[in-house]
Formats: structure tokens, sequence, C-alpha cells
């Protein structure tokens, strides 16, 4: 097989980005581990991921994330010279930066909980409207045609239930032991091929 043959770049580029994805499941529970309580706020549990576990040294030494370095609220600049969106979380390809500056994959956050997705101001629709629909309307940028969505539950409810109201959806276990892994394909704006990963990160537990 060619190293520059087009399935062997995308099977690397999605092995790479599994890998990120697993890595992070690791920390999620190491989280659930390490707090008796967590707060109800989409940006502190970010940060507490962020802070505690993907930008720390020890916990980067112990899951292999040295080749990866995370960013939170990267600003993206269109050709107005305009900020046109704040990432979450930025996850650059240490190897691959040295030759591009496109060397990088978004992962986007969102709140969830056990109410009705089908309420136009619940927390359902601005997982689609203020986190898919970033993706594709291209505030985001997608280097590799592909990029992630955090769920974050804070509230007890059936997940998988809950997760149908996104019709895009498709399972995709790609995690031993945790089954709330999903896909969605997209085509942006531009005409782009995109694929998101979704993973539903279940704090209900803790939340205070």
């Amino acid at each position: 097989m060619k190293i520059n043959n087009p399935k062997y770049i995308r099977l690397y580029i999605n092995e790479n980005f599994e890998y990120i994805l697993s890595q992070i499941y690791l920390c999620y529970i190491k989280m659930l581990e390490d707090f008796d309580c967590i707060e109800n706020n989409e940006n502190k549990i970010k940060n507490r991921l962020y802070k505690d576990y993907l930008n720390n040294q020890i916990i980067r030494d112990q899951l292999g994330l040295n080749n990866f370095l995370f960013k939170t609220e990267t600003a993206f600049i269109d050709d107005n010279y305009n900020e046109r969106g704040y990432s979450d979380i930025e996850v650059i390809d240490l190897k691959k930066s040295f030759y591009s500056t496109e060397s990088s994959y978004i992962i986007e956050c969102k709140r969830l909980n056990g109410k009705s997705p089908l309420n136009k101001s619940s927390l359902y629709n601005a997982y689609l409207k203020e986190g898919i629909d970033r993706f594709v309307d291209e505030k985001y940028p997608t280097y590799y045609g592909v990029n992630g969505m955090l769920g974050f539950f804070v509230e007890k409810t059936d997940i998988e239930k809950q997760c149908k109201f996104f019709t895009k959806f498709t399972e995709y276990k790609f995690i031993s032991n945790f089954e709330f892994s999903y896909k969605s394909k997209h085509i942006t704006k531009s005409g782009k091929n995109l694929t998101l990963y979704h993973m539903m990160l279940d704090f209900s537990n803790k939340i205070e």
C-alpha cells in the first residue's frame, strides 16, 4: 500500500482522531473518579477536562498524548479578517504541524439533558444549531474532513433514546465498554465532505 494512497491517508486520519477521542474518554473516566461534584456549566466542564487532564503533563505522559497539543477558545479568522468562530477544543497534530499550519481537529462541546428534544429552545436544538451547523457552515475549519463533538449529559435520562432526535447519527462503537458514540456525515457549504464523531458523556451523577 502506497503512503500517498487516499484510502490509506483516510484510514490514518480516522484512526488518529479515534485515538485522540479514546484518550479523551479516559480523561472523562478520570474526572468521574476525581470529583465528587461538577458544575452544571458547559465551560466549567470543558475547562476541567482541559486544565486537569488534556493540558496536564502527567496525564499526557500516561495516556500517550504528547504528539498532540490541546488549545481552548481558539479564534479562526476569515478572508475578510473577521473572527468567524471560537472552538471549544482545538487538537493540533504536532508531527504534522512542522510542515503545515492546517494540522488540527476541532471538538465542540455542548450540554444535554433529560428534557424533550422537540422543544425549539432545547439543548438538543442548540447542539444542532450551535454545534453541528457551525461545522457545516464552516465557522470552524475542517482540515482533514473529520471533527468531533462532546455531549455533556447533566441530567439522568435514557441517552440512547434521547439521541434518536439526531436523525443523522449512526451508531459507531470504537471504544471498549462505551456505547454512546456516533458518527454523522455532512456536506459543508463549500461542498466538502465532513464526518463528525459524537461522544455522549454522562456527568449526571456528579452535577451539583
